[in-house]
């Protein structure tokens, strides 16, 4: 089996894997000679959902979304050491996609890069549950382009804390120019709302203002937790925002019996595909 039998801990942050004879392999960030020109650049970012829950079924569907997508970069969150299993044996993830060394303990976030990053962070947050943001840059188009994914606190009445990693995020990207971030930020209330810095553009709400984009729907319960965060002033402008993720997984398609509020997709979460145009 070729799974990363490191599970994702390397010695330094500064470290990605890269699939290299028929094994994963841990390599260092390092700036490359590579130029790398695309006027369209793609993002998937994705809660995978950490539960047992038709797990198996689950992530092979999962697997599918991301290989349809095909995007230069996907961001992972809830992912779990099983999970990183199974994605690390398949040969699409394998033969496409470079993956951050950060450490996977409980469950956390990854980030999947078709380019070499030239530098990998993962930032602590101030957390009860262990939350942090990471976040790799590259070369693309003549000019650095960071990427960086979080899971933000959990629970409605963690407002104020979601607020802070927030301004945490934006402080540590201050320097940077062209910056997209994304992934479950939990954002559900007013002040949640106002946390988004004038600085960002929701691209959801920006291209969509008129769509609900509910990523998170259990019975009457709906929510737009997942969200992309586009730093303005920058060389992209976004072009187009699309859900996935919101087939039955095939289980339930064969009339499998299921409970009220059971979940038949491959997430609980839906997934957003972003495309970006490079300002020329």
């Amino acid at each position: 089996m070729n799974y990363i039998k490191q599970f994702f801990q390397p010695p330094n942050s500064l470290t990605y894997f890269a699939f290299k004879n028929d094994g994963w392999n841990n390599e260092n960030c390092k700036t490359s000679n590579e130029k790398i020109n695309k006027k369209e650049i793609s993002f998937l970012t994705y809660n995978v959902w950490f539960e047992k829950h038709n797990f198996n079924e689950r992530v092979i569907e999962i697997l599918k979304i991301i290989q349809q997508s095909n995007c230069d970069f996907v961001c992972l969150q809830e992912v779990t050491r099983n999970f990183q299993i199974m994605m690390s044996n398949d040969k699409f993830i394998q033969s496409t996609y470079f993956i951050t060394g950060n450490v996977i303990t409980d469950y956390g976030i990854l980030i999947l890069s078709k380019f070499k990053p030239t530098f990998i962070r993962e930032l602590p947050f101030n957390s009860k549950f262990g939350r942090t943001f990471l976040y790799l840059e590259c070369e693309i188009n003549g000019h650095s382009l960071v990427v960086g994914t979080s899971h933000l606190e959990s629970m409605v009445y963690n407002e104020q804390t979601r607020c802070d990693q927030l301004q945490t995020t934006y402080q540590e990207l201050e320097k940077y120019k062209n910056v997209i971030i994304m992934g479950d930020f939990n954002l559900e209330t007013q002040k949640d709302e106002q946390s988004i810095s004038p600085q960002y553009a929701d691209l959801w709400k920006q291209l969509y203002p008129d769509n609900t984009g509910y990523t998170f729907i259990i019975d009457d319960f709906k929510r737009r937790f997942d969200r992309v965060l586009l730093k303005k002033g920058g060389s992209y402008q976004a072009s187009k925002v699309e859900i996935l993720g919101k087939e039955e997984i095939p289980l339930y398609k064969k009339d499998k019996p299921s409970r009220k509020g059971e979940v038949k997709t491959p997430s609980d979460h839906y997934a957003l595909k972003i495309h970006l145009q490079h300002l020329l």
